[in-house]
């Protein structure tokens, strides 16, 4: 009778396995979904979700999944989409043995399942699908049935999206070394949602630096769907930045109206254009204090674009030794890589030091108008004048000049006198 008994218990859990796995394989499911409810009831993209599932077992408890009988469950994304743009935050445990008793069995088989997931803000409008994974483990821990059944949920609108592009600038066309340029950015909100409390913080590119400070920040406040709001840069362009397109980075942080946070970095781009850039090149001379000679300057310009109306002037200070008989000389137009040349009266003082002395010149031109560039550009360079020896003082020739009239003087006037005597004697 024993064995017997043993036979047979053991016959009927092995059947009961076998039952299991083929209502498990046949897709066949015992529980049911029967409500599906969340918080927001409108889904947008950034959101995060609390859903919540109300589930009934068909055939309630029998023996065999008993009130101590385990239930896990679970929940997966549903499709490539789902995986891609939902994230499985938290669930609260599924009633049974060793979970949590947040879900709890109601009578006649009913209970709820409560998850977070959380949206993605790049999320796309439209249906998402999730699968929610039940597994009926017996106490004893002898088999298994698992049940899934799949749900979705719809994205009803998109999250905020904020674009940013260059309005305008002045100058109209930013150059190199330009000063204060400023560069207006046009923020705009292409999303579905409100966002507020947007900081922009602005990162300019090697060469060009924030004009007012370097932990410059705007705040804007809020921006709803479709609007949009603008902010002025200062900007200061180095002389040695490249012309071409340059990226400024915003570094942008707002809030959603569910108070879901968001950064991301902007980029807009700002088009340098070249300038004619202007220098002396291999400038300096000899002379000799006291004489005037001729300064000759070359000019190299060195720059993107031509310069044009070029005109050179040497500046003369006080501390120098110099005079100027031609204080400027015009070149007129020097393309760029070309070179050109001032020719310019200098007079060195007789008693200036013998040394090589320094002298400012300033290059005056006009940009290419060609290229729409009407503006004026100064470059002040220098050149060496060297002074090796000194002129003869002119008084030395006067003396001389002077010596020498007198000598003619005395012999005229000792002939003059010979003679008279001489003529005196014959008288005699």
């Amino acid at each position: 009778m024993k064995r017997t008994a043993t036979l047979s218990t053991t016959f009927w859990k092995t059947a009961l396995v076998l039952t299991a796995l083929v209502i498990s394989v046949s897709g066949a499911s015992a529980t049911q979904i029967t409500d599906i409810s969340h918080s927001p009831g409108i889904i947008s993209a950034g959101d995060e979700v609390n859903i919540s599932l109300m589930l009934q077992k068909d055939d309630i408890l029998d023996d065999d999944f008993d009130i101590e009988s385990r239930i896990n469950s679970s929940l997966e994304p549903g499709s490539f989409r789902s995986e891609r743009y939902i994230e499985i935050v938290d669930r609260q445990g599924a009633y049974g043995l060793e979970t949590s008793t947040s879900s709890f069995m109601y009578p006649e088989g009913v209970w709820n399942e409560r998850y977070t997931i959380k949206v993605s803000q790049e999320a796309p409008t439209g249906t998402y699908e999730l699968i929610h994974n039940l597994d009926y483990i017996s106490k004893d821990s002898e088999f298994t049935k698992h049940d899934e059944q799949s749900f979705s949920i719809h994205i009803d609108r998109e999250g905020p999206q904020l674009t940013a592009s260059t309005e305008s600038t002045e100058p109209n066309i930013p150059r190199s070394g330009d000063n204060y340029v400023t560069d207006r950015v046009r923020f705009t909100n292409t999303g579905e949602k409100k966002l507020e409390n947007l900081v922009l913080r602005p990162e300019t590119p090697e060469g060009i630096e924030k004009a007012f400070s370097s932990d410059e920040k705007f705040l804007i406040g809020a921006v709803n769907p479709g609007d949009s709001q603008t902010v002025d840069l200062g900007l200061d362009i180095s002389e040695d930045v490249e012309p071409g397109l340059q990226e400024v980075v915003f570094n942008a942080e707002y809030e959603d109206s569910d108070s879901n946070v968001y950064s991301e970095n902007l980029s807009t781009f700002l088009r340098v254009e070249g300038r004619p850039d202007l220098e002396v090149i291999n400038s300096s001379m000899e002379m000799k204090a006291g004489e005037t000679s001729q300064l000759r300057v070359k000019v190299e310009n060195t720059g993107e674009q031509d310069a044009e109306s070029v005109t050179a002037r040497v500046i003369a200070e006080r501390s120098q030794p110099f005079s100027l008989e031609d204080r400027s000389n015009y070149i007129g137009e020097i393309e760029s890589g070309q070179t050109g040349e001032a020719v310019m009266k200098i007079s060195a003082d007789r008693t200036a030091a013998l040394k090589q002395h320094q002298v400012k010149i300033q290059l005056r031109a006009n940009g290419d108008s060609e290229e729409g560039d009407h503006s004026v550009y100064t470059f002040t360079e220098q050149t060496g004048v060297e002074l090796t020896e000194r002129t003869e003082s002119s008084l030395i020739y006067v003396g001389i000049a002077a010596a020498v009239v007198i000598a003619v003087l005395g012999l005229y006037r000792y002939r003059k006198k010979s003679k008279t005597g001489s003529e005196e004697g014959d008288k005699e």
